[in-house]
């Protein structure tokens, strides 16, 4: 049996449930704004609600994989889908602000959960020679199904549409019952120091994994904003931003085979590299023509958005599966805490320098990763690329 017919022996199953969880987080963002707006809650309440969605999410990417480690990856699934859709569904029961904040706070946090088993499901049925292509066939699925999901607006802001993506949610663990889990307690970790430890060792990949979370929200916030500051037309927008945000969808899955084969951080300082040239050229250049913006946007954009998974995938590549729990959970923690700070840059940057400020703060962020792939490759304190740690 080829290993492509392995790897999906192994995660078919769970490969089917991304799409429920995906549909509904992306349809939730909308329909959560339409129907505040409807409810009369001003644009502060909505900012508000969104934030502490994402301070759910970080607490469930800090906590979930205690959780996890005692439990296992199936019935961890379980709760958190569970609280997922019971989360949705009660938005339609409440009209109350502070029941708003802290339901939204609960999505939030059964995202995170969602994020630490999934991701460390991937990365614990791969292997070395396999899991970029795992992880990238993956990464290509949750995205295009979150980018379906803003779909569910033609239902309306109504309790049918939120009903449906609670169903979703639940009904997204029935695949994921079916699939393959590695046992989380089979193995004791051995990693001393926990997350501290971890990024002692691996200071650089995680800093890779930061800089994608960086590149990932700036880029999918303010991209809309970029080309309206151009005076592109609605349609054009709609356009530009439905192909930057599909690109890093296609873009990796190439990107997981080549780092399947050449190694996570010689792809990783590739395609920052290639980032950085299609920068400089929409910063230096500025063309005019639309279609030759967005062919550099999709390289610009689209080639960051996969620093994270090369980055954790690094680093599960030399902790093995013994501690793949721990390093999904400090990776996510990186790649969240740049998915926090970069759009108030980026947004700083286009407010100093114009729309072109976008690229050249995404340049410089480009720029820093190609170091610190390299940094990785030749002065990484742990071990090299390419060998494992030594587990007692």
């Amino acid at each position: 049996m080829s290993k492509s017919s392995m790897m999906i022996c192994r995660a078919g199953w769970l490969f089917l449930a991304a799409p429920f969880f995906g549909v509904s987080t992306g349809a939730l963002f909308l329909l959560v704004a339409l129907e505040l707006n409807r409810l009369g809650f001003g644009e502060a309440f909505v900012g508000s609600v969104t934030s502490l969605y994402y301070a759910g999410s970080m607490t469930g990417a800090l906590t979930y994989g205690w959780i996890l480690n005692r439990v296992g990856y199936k019935i961890a699934f379980f709760f958190m889908a569970m609280l997922a859709g019971m989360a949705a569904f009660a938005l339609t029961q409440f009209h109350d602000p502070s029941m708003w904040l802290v339901l939204r706070f609960l999505g939030g946090y059964a995202l995170g959960g969602y994020y630490i088993v999934v991701d460390s499901w991937v990365s614990a049925l791969g292997t070395r020679q396999t899991r970029g292509r795992l992880f990238a066939g993956f990464e290509t699925l949750r995205l295009l199904a979150t980018a379906i999901g803003p779909s569910l607006i033609i239902v309306g802001a109504t309790t049918t549409s939120f009903t449906l993506v609670a169903i979703a949610y639940a009904v997204s663990f029935v695949p994921a019952l079916l699939n393959d889990a590695p046992n989380p307690k089979a193995k004791a970790r051995s990693l001393s120091g926990g997350l501290a430890g971890l990024a002692q060792c691996f200071p650089f990949a995680l800093a890779v994994a930061f800089c994608g979370g960086i590149a990932n929200a700036s880029f999918y916030g303010l991209s809309a904003v970029y080309a309206n500051a151009l005076g592109y037309d609605t349609v054009q927008i709609a356009l530009f931003v439905g192909i930057v945000l599909v690109a890093p969808a296609v873009i990796a899955i190439p990107v997981g085979a080549l780092a399947d084969y050449f190694g996570r951080m010689p792809v990783a300082l590739l395609i920052a590299g290639l980032s950085v040239l299609a920068c400089v050229f929409v910063s230096l250049v500025q063309p005019t023509s639309f279609w030759t913006v967005t062919a550099a946007s999709v390289v610009a954009g689209g080639c960051l958005v996969p620093l994270y998974v090369l980055g954790l995938s690094r680093i599960v590549d030399a902790v093995g599966e013994q501690d793949v729990i721990l390093a999904t959970t400090a990776g996510l923690l990186s790649y969240n805490a740049g998915a926090l700070c970069g759009p108030i840059a980026a947004g700083y940057a286009m407010e100093r320098i114009g729309p072109t400020g976008l690229y050249i703060f995404l340049g410089v962020v480009a720029s820093v990763a190609t170091l610190l792939a390299v940094a990785d490759m030749y002065l990484s304190r742990c071990c090299p690329e390419g060998t494992e740690m030594a587990h007692a």
